[in-house]
């Protein structure tokens, strides 16, 4: 079997979150170039992916040196999210493929995708495994904020999204209200962690220099950085020394 991208790297594993309109190629080779382990892309609407229009095709493209990259998809409705990750696998073939369960935005909600999606864990995790079952060898992850100020519901989450077939999530260790407003809570990241331990975990939120990062790596299995990288991609060069 195909080693997934996220076991062949050294942990701590230091990525660029997926941003929208933000983690674009440019940025993305930038940060590779300075030290990142991996790039997550800006999200991609599964729909637009499965009714072939362009501009997805584009958003989806990325070339040699950006790898290990994750594909990262949104959207509600199962068979659709599992036909365009497929289609993703089979024409544009990523080092992964992602799952937004973390948009905070109103737009989304209003569509019924991104962190409104952490309300129904049911419902997430078909998503999940409708995927998985139409992926071949590509690893599936998932993105997602912290449901609310209650850590098992955040454990839940997990569990059931775990269970349908993710093998790494990334948790942005804010709610959805919070935007991106006040200090993440890093304690739900270790939580989960500390109960699905074979789950490969990344936190995210509040990471903007290596300080931060040695503060709050835990045990946690590596951290993606969003708005101090879009700021200074060369971030990722001083963070990468915590490997030496």
């Amino acid at each position: 079997m195909k080693i997934k991208w996220f076991e062949e790297i050294e942990k701590p594993i230091l990525g660029l979150a997926p941003m929208h309109q933000v983690s674009k190629s440019p940025l993305r080779i930038l940060c590779r170039r300075a030290g990142a382990d991996a790039v997550f892309s800006e999200m991609i609407a599964g729909e637009a992916v499965i009714r072939r229009i362009p501009q997805a095709f584009e958003m989806a493209q990325f070339s040699k040196q950006e790898r290990p990259i994750i594909i990262q998809i949104f959207g509600a409705n199962p068979e659709s999210m599992a036909r365009a990750a497929r289609i993703i696998e089979d024409e544009i073939k990523p080092d992964g493929i992602d799952i937004n369960f973390g948009c905070p935005v109103q737009k989304a909600a209003k569509q019924g995708f991104g962190s409104c999606q952490l309300k129904d864990p049911e419902a997430a995790a078909e998503i999940v495994c409708s995927i998985k079952k139409a992926l071949k060898n590509t690893p599936l992850s998932a993105k997602m904020r912290i449901p609310s100020k209650d850590i098992e519901e955040t454990i839940n989450f997990v569990k059931s999204i775990y269970d349908a077939g993710v093998k790494l999530v990334s948790i942005h260790a804010r709610t959805p209200t919070q935007k991106y407003r006040g200090l993440a809570d890093w304690k739900h990241v270790y939580a989960v962690k500390e109960k699905f331990p074979s789950l490969y975990i990344l936190g995210n939120g509040d990471i903007k220099s290596l300080k931060d990062l040695k503060e709050k790596i835990g045990n946690l299995d590596g951290v993606l950085v969003g708005r101090a990288a879009k700021i200074n991609p060369q971030i990722f060069i001083e963070l990468k020394s915590i490997k030496r």
